[in-house]
């Protein structure tokens, strides 16, 4: 056995200061470069930003990221370096920053130019900014929307394509319409009584996902209760944030970092988690075998369809990977809208007696609400609150990172192998492109000629909103989850008048974003609408 004066020893030998003192000058070193030298020393941004990826990974598992880099947007907006007095005198909510570093080799921009150099930029018919990697879910497959691979994504993109067409969403009304009809049921068992919203609206939501996905129902609305999976997701949070942060350190710090991702996992989880896989595995595997016996063409279907052999191991184990992700990219979209387009007609007691009139003076029957109505031209202050929703809830909040090529973006020339993204959470925030940016105003989605629009909102750049990006990775879904949220607002609206008892939440000091969203409790009351037979 090494005995400790062997060691000593050994460390005497070592030149283990002049290591330590090269270590040091190495970093002091690297952060002068950073700050000073490095391609992006010219864009303003947080000086320990600069030169570390701390200060990202911070914010990044604060829960507060979205709101950290629109916050930095405003403090190092282009016009900054004027009377900062003057400006917060003319206007304290006044952003005027157009991009900032956020980390040593990272940029973040607000302007719709910027968006659109960077996610529609092609070349070949593949994207030019690719996927980073690191911010997908660590599962030893990229399935879609982690796949770095420009030509590999574009396979799997047009592989899926036809379950996203129009026809295809026709095809699935009456799924759709199943589980609308199952939580109208049960909201009309429960009125009168407090009703925990948020959730109802995961329950809804995922039940909804899970069908689209695999043609299953996980049955969380009609047995009241949350499923393991459920349970199970939203508690691994924060693992997976750290999980994702991890992967952007070098090797050697993601070692250090790796015992600290684990502990994130809840100790009552552990158990769980064997059983869970299993399962997960088990419900695939069964959904593989029934293929040509479902009432819709599922994504699952459409990635194999039943005149495509059963491939191998890997080549399922992908596929399972990109079910997984649809069903989570689905899922959570869905819960949030219907939960803050609620939250935010409750709050103004006009925007909800308008849409509440508008869907009761266009329908006589709920047999009437489908899919295709709900689009019509007699529901614009529907369509509108929807718009607002998506507009002021982002679900692109992460910033959806590229990697540039060595391209302009909004008139800076960024090198190859510069992180790059935009935030559309401050850009649809920002007073730059919207008027009255925090407030729900459903009125500045309507048309101009619209009795109903406020010429307020004449000059809002509606473009800088896009709840689904765009380009190439734009999600493909998002005319289903918006066709989806509108008839779930026109649905409740005509069957239900809505109250709540729980009226001070705040989106902005209430909710925290990690990989998923989390929300306050929301506490409603329905009480079912008494019509007169004609």
């Amino acid at each position: 056995m090494l005995q400790w004066g062997q060691v000593r020893d050994v460390l005497d030998f070592l030149p283990v200061r002049q290591l330590l003192l090269l270590v040091i000058v190495g970093v002091i070193a690297q952060a002068i470069y950073d700050l000073k030298f490095h391609p992006l020393a010219k864009f303003p941004g947080p000086k320990i930003a600069a030169v570390s990826n701390v200060w990202w990974a911070f914010h990044s598992i604060s829960g507060r990221y979205p709101w950290v880099i629109e916050d930095n947007l405003k403090r190092y907006g282009k016009y900054f370096a004027l009377s900062i007095f003057y400006i917060k005198q003319y206007d304290p909510n006044y952003i005027s920053g157009d991009v900032i570093r956020i980390a040593p080799n990272e940029l973040v921009f607000i302007t719709p130019q910027a968006a659109k150099d960077i996610y529609l930029a092609q070349q070949n018919h593949l994207e030019s900014f690719v996927q980073v990697g690191y911010d997908a879910l660590d599962t030893g497959d990229n399935g879609i929307t982690g796949e770095p691979n420009p030509a590999r994504h574009r396979e799997i993109a047009k592989r899926l394509a036809p379950a996203f067409s129009n026809r295809n969403l026709i095809a699935k009304e009456p799924t759709i319409q199943k589980h609308m009809d199952q939580f109208i049921q049960k909201m009309e068992q429960l009125q009168g009584s407090n009703i925990e919203f948020r959730q109802w609206s995961d329950w809804l939501a995922l039940d909804l996902s899970a069908d689209m996905t695999y043609s299953q129902d996980e049955g969380h609305v009609r047995d009241m209760k949350d499923s393991d999976f459920l349970k199970f997701t939203l508690r691994l949070n924060r693992f997976l944030t750290l999980s994702q942060i991890s992967r952007k350190f070098n090797l050697a710090v993601r070692v250090i970092l790796t015992p600290f991702v684990y502990l994130a996992i809840p100790p009552s989880t552990w158990p769980s988690i064997p059983t869970l896989l299993k399962k997960a595995a088990k419900d695939f595997q069964q959904r593989i075998d029934r293929r040509g016996n479902t009432e819709q063409l599922d994504y699952v279907e459409q990635m194999l369809p039943i005149d495509h052999p059963v491939p191998g191991k890997k080549e399922l184990f992908h596929v399972q990977n990109v079910a997984g992700q649809l069903l989570l990219a689905s899922w959570q979209p869905l819960a949030n809208q219907f939960y803050i387009i609620l939250l935010f007609l409750l709050k103004d007691p006009d925007v909800y007696a308008n849409a509440v009139s508008e869907v009761r003076i266009a329908y006589d029957d709920s047999g009437e609400i489908t899919l295709g109505s709900v689009a019509g031209e007699n529901l614009k202050y529907l369509q509108a609150c929807v718009s607002e929703g998506l507009r002021l809830h982002a679900e692109t909040t992460d910033g959806l990172p590229r990697i540039s090529p060595g391209a302009i973006v909004d008139g800076h020339y960024i090198p190859q192998g510069v992180i790059c993204q935009v935030s559309y959470f401050a850009a649809t925030r920002s007073p730059r492109f919207f008027h009255e940016p925090l407030q729900f105003r459903p009125e500045r989605w309507l048309p101009h000629d619209d009795p109903r629009f406020d010429l307020a909102f004449a000059k809002d750049d509606l473009k800088a909103s896009k709840p689904f990006s765009q380009g190439l990775r734009g999600c493909p879904g998002g005319p289903i989850a918006t066709a989806i949220i509108r008839l779930f607002l026109a649905r409740v609206l005509w069957q239900f008048d809505i109250e709540t008892t729980h009226q001070d939440i705040s989106f902005d000091k209430d909710f925290k974003f990690m990989t998923f969203w989390e929300r306050p409790d929301f506490l409603i009351r329905m009480k079912l609408v008494t019509r007169q037979k004609e």
